[in-house]
């Protein structure tokens, strides 16, 4: 299985994690105002790609700031493979490749958002931009 499938396979079932977290109800507490502690059976890494997909719908500068640049060095990796990279494509092909979205995120010297507060990367999208990835 090639890193990029692995990468896929661990965000998509970060997002699917994350909603049957959003799902339950909220943890019981103690005595103290203090929650359970977190089991450690789960992989640390795991933990952080949760993390990384809840924080990255929030809003778009989580998005932009935590979620671009593993996106980045995924689409770097799987255009390298067919002899293409990010830098030296035009907006027309990046678009036409990647789609509007994934290459808006992607393309080089992209600006901090402008508006920090819009609503970032829905975890259905984000599963849309790895499918797209995982076709190069």
């Amino acid at each position: 299985m090639t890193l990029l499938a692995e990468i896929a396979l661990v965000v998509l079932a970060a997002v699917a994690v994350t909603i049957g977290v959003a799902l339950l109800p909220k943890p019981v507490r103690t005595i103290h105002g203090r929650r359970a502690p977190v089991s450690a059976s789960r992989p640390e890494q795991l933990i952080r790609l949760e993390r990384l997909v809840g924080m990255s719908a929030t809003d778009t500068l989580q998005a932009h700031a935590y979620l671009r640049p593993l996106l980045v060095e995924i689409s770097q990796r799987r255009l390298a493979a067919s002899g293409r990279s990010l830098e030296q494509m035009s907006d027309a092909d990046g678009a036409r490749l990647l789609g509007d979205r994934l290459w808006d995120l992607v393309r080089p010297n992209r600006p901090f958002p402008e508006d920090r507060d819009a609503p970032g990367i829905a975890p259905r999208e984000l599963a849309r931009m790895l499918e797209v990835l995982e076709r190069l």
